[in-house]
């Protein structure tokens, strides 16, 4: 306990943690770390699977002077 200089008045220190509170504080910001981590994988993940999808459905447009993949150039030999 401490004394206040002004009187008899007596204030008590709220400064001293028990090993449970910093346990628990320790455990809250872990948690919310991991939460906040989560939330912006999810978010990164949805936008970027939306933005392929939409350019992945005009990708069938032939492109002229851009050479195919060799596997399709010796489609024919085999058959």
């Amino acid at each position: 306990m401490n004394v206040s200089i002004l009187g008899s008045v007596e204030m008590y220190s709220y400064t001293q943690t028990s090993t449970s509170d910093r346990i628990l504080g320790a455990s809250l910001a872990a948690f919310s770390i991991v939460a906040v981590g989560f939330s912006a994988f999810v978010v990164g993940y949805t936008l970027t699977r939306t933005s392929l999808q939409e350019t992945t459905t005009s990708s069938n447009v032939v492109h002229h002077g851009v050479v195919p993949h060799e596997s399709s150039l010796w489609q024919s030999v085999g058959e």
